[in-house]
């Protein structure tokens, strides 16, 4: 039975990890009969129990070593590992985790990878370097190409889609998501969802998320603060302190399946997150992307939808956009059908591209 060892942020309760995850258990599994799965993980009790995989702890290098042992693969798995925004240290990490497994002799696949930024002289050199020993590269948009041909990467590169777009919308359950909605105080009418993460620059534009929140509620919709772990809390907090209408905070729903449920009965959306905006597109919810990070004005632009940056977006501005939906929304709804029906068919070619892989090495 072949086995696969995969590596990514997981264990770290953020949603759109973890929704990464179980689309790439859930999409191999699907191709490759028998398949044995070890997920390195921040928290591997947690990981195993909740995908029904083996898992090991992602810090302890020598099992980590002896897993790769008798692997057939490692699996650089999904999601934005290689840029040095957030940490510089994630890219040693991930680097030294494929050198690892190139020492082993193994198969090695970065899957429905997002690349970059990368804004350091020492990082572009291991991420080059890393990206070199795979024998598959699969990447969630045309950008991620350039930015590895501008590391001199010339080898095959396939553009697919984020794998969380393969995810079936009917995962989490709508009767579930109208529960969870319900236990939370959210009443009948219209949702505008937000959705924010801690950034250094992001004080300059709660003014204009508060102003646009409050215009919303004061025209009759309700306002639901969400967040995709529990370090977006207290930020979402803080929009809602500053609001002069009322808003929920929403803090009782677990794990993605629960998020896709609730997303399932928005009506419109305004966040940072990514996989946030990702689940949205999934259920033909208008959205407007805060970018952080290159990786959500490239998603927006993949659907159509509207991103501003999140260092200097005005109030005016992001309402124009909010308006500018909401005044044709039939049609921007038949577009993102239409769009991401695509991005799912591209998403699952990273799961048969990894299965041709293996078979190759039968």
């Amino acid at each position: 039975m072949p086995k696969v060892v995969i590596s990514g942020y997981y264990g770290f309760g953020n949603c759109g990890d973890e929704a990464m995850l179980f689309a790439i258990v859930t999409q191999l599994s699907r191709r490759i009969p028998g398949l044995q799965v070890v997920v390195l993980s921040q928290r591997p009790e947690d990981t195993a129990r909740d995908f029904g995989v083996r898992s090991v702890s992602r810090r302890d290098l020598r099992l980590i070593w002896r897993e790769l042992r008798d692997a057939d693969l490692f699996l650089s798995g999904g999601g934005s590992l290689f840029q040095d925004v957030t940490s510089p240290r994630s890219i040693f990490y991930y680097a030294a985790l494929i050198l690892l497994a190139r020492l082993r002799r193994k198969k090695i696949c970065l899957y429905g990878q997002g690349i970059g930024p990368l804004n350091h002289r020492l990082s572009r050199f291991l991420v080059g370097r890393a990206v070199r020993l795979a024998d598959l590269v699969t990447l969630r948009d045309e950008t991620s190409v350039e930015e590895l041909a501008a590391l001199g990467v010339s080898g095959p590169m396939y553009v697919t889609a984020d794998p969380v777009l393969g995810l079936e919308e009917g995962l989490g359950g709508k009767e579930n998501g109208r529960a969870l909605l319900e236990a939370a105080g959210v009443g009948e009418g219209p949702i505008l969802a937000v959705s924010l993460r801690r950034w250094p620059q992001l004080e300059r534009s709660l003014a204009a998320v508060t102003a646009l929140a409050d215009r919303v509620a004061g025209a009759g919709w309700q306002v639901v603060l969400t967040p995709l772990q529990r370090d977006d809390l207290a930020v979402l907090r803080l929009v809602q302190k500053q609001m002069r209408q009322p808003a929920v905070l929403l803090e009782n729903f677990q794990g993605f399946r629960d998020l896709m449920a609730v997303t399932s009965h928005f009506d419109l959306c305004v966040g940072m997150r990514l996989h946030f905006l990702i689940f949205a597109a999934m259920f033909a919810v208008p959205a407007v992307g805060l970018s952080y990070d290159p990786k959500v004005a490239r998603f927006m632009h993949q659907v159509g939808l509207p991103a501003l940056p999140v260092e200097s977006v005005a109030a005016d501005d992001l309402i124009q956009a909010v308006d500018g939906l909401l005044s044709d929304l039939g049609s921007v709804r038949s577009r993102l059908r239409e769009r991401v029906r695509e991005l799912r068919a591209r998403a699952e070619e990273n799961a048969d591209l990894v299965a041709a892989l293996l078979r190759g090495g039968e």
